[in-house]
């Protein structure tokens, strides 16, 4: 039989009781909640039934004297990430961390000597790389049925919130670039498929508390000319598309909804040929009068094929959900990662893959040129 891995949970607010914890209870084959750990008392009470038998500590130096843990999942505030991980891995044990991996670049060079030093200890909770709309996304685009890719839209749109805990504060580098950004750029990122040639970037704070961005609107342009328009905005109340796709053959939309992709593209039979412009009188008509063009139709189901899908930490049968009661997100990379513990595949995010995001983050930012302001109403 393999390896069960005891893992402690840090940090025991919203991530590390509704999602870390729930995720890794559905995996009771390859995971044992095995601990818990945060310094405020409050957070150490009335948790999930999937604690009832994880040791809560108060502190993360008390838990990494446990020898039996093998991992600790990370669920702590955005700066603390990393010297977190650095406690954990310097305990001999394995971090997983989430986003956002690292808050600026000095961060990223600490993880990069603590991987030299801690070789295949350091993995990224990147789950919405394993996302099945976007994962059916990737197996369209390479299919070719799109032909090659001018444009990827990335929208996310979670309701009109006005927040004020503290990831909207600029001093705990909160805001929602940090809170959402990494799980969507590291998703342009592998859409772009090409280093990046320009980046644009706007962050606004419209309505929400603290002094943090509550809208993201960021333009990466790549080496091979693909456009990608990633959108985040906790003010829009009609929420738009989740992905959009234009192919020089043809587009792919998922609505917000999540529950299906609808394709239009051109018959393979269709090839085009040289159309040069006609400078004189043209028939009255818009288009290529002398050009019938012919399309493919589809409607796709979202499938979920591995894992689970999670609203507020409880699990829905299918990939489905109501963006107005939170939104759903996989825990498959809790699968990968254990093909990965076992020798049975290799981890597909890697610190590599960290690295861009937070390099692409950094970049952006300095280009929106934000300076956190508390609004005045």
């Amino acid at each position: 039989m393999d390896k069960k891995f005891r893992v402690g949970i840090l940090g025991l607010g919203r991530a590390g009781r509704f999602m870390h914890g729930p995720e890794l209870a559905l995996f009771p084959g390859f995971f044992e909640i095995a601990a818990a750990c945060d310094h405020a008392a409050d957070r150490r009470e009335n948790l999930p039934e999937v604690f009832a038998n994880a040791k809560i500590y108060s502190s993360l130096a008390e838990m990494l004297k446990d020898d039996s843990l093998d991992i600790i999942t990370i669920a702590t505030r955005n700066g603390d990430h990393v010297p977190h991980a650095m406690q954990v891995l310097e305990a001999g044990k394995m971090a997983v961390i989430d986003k956002p991996f690292a808050v600026n670049m000095e961060q990223v060079s600490q993880l990069l000597e603590a991987d030299k030093k801690y070789p295949g200890k350091i993995f990224l909770r990147c789950n919405r790389r394993f996302e099945p709309a976007f994962v059916q996304i990737r197996e369209v685009i390479d299919s070719g049925i799109l032909g090659e890719i001018a444009m990827v839209k990335i929208y996310r749109h979670p309701g009109f919130v006005r927040r004020c805990d503290w990831q909207t504060l600029a001093e705990c580098h909160g805001g929602l670039f940090n809170n959402w950004g990494p799980h969507f750029v590291d998703q342009a990122l592998q859409l772009l498929n090409s280093p990046v040639k320009d980046i644009w970037c706007s962050l606004q704070h419209h309505i929400g508390g603290g002094d943090a961005e509550d809208q993201v609107k960021l333009i990466l342009t790549g080496e091979n000319n693909r456009i990608i328009d990633l959108e985040i905005s906790t003010i829009s109340t009609i929420p738009g598309h989740f992905y959009e796709i234009w192919g020089k053959r043809g587009s792919l939309v998922i609505d917000n909804t999540g529950k299906e992709m609808k394709l239009r593209y051109l018959k393979p039979e269709v090839k085009f040929t040289r159309l040069d412009g006609v400078k004189e009188n043209f028939p009255l008509v818009y288009g290529n009068p002398n050009e019938n063009l012919q399309f493919i139709e589809e409607t796709r189901p979202i499938v979920q094929t591995r894992g689970h899908v999670l609203q507020r930490g409880k699990k829905l049968d299918q990939v489905e959900g109501d963006w107005s009661k939170g939104y759903t997100y996989p825990d498959t990379m809790w699968y990968y990662l254990y093909q990965a513990l076992t020798g049975q595949g290799e981890y597909p995010v890697t610190l590599a893959d960290g690295v861009a995001i937070v390099e692409t983050m950094a970049k952006a930012k300095k280009v929106a040129g934000f300076t956190p302001s508390v609004l005045e109403f």
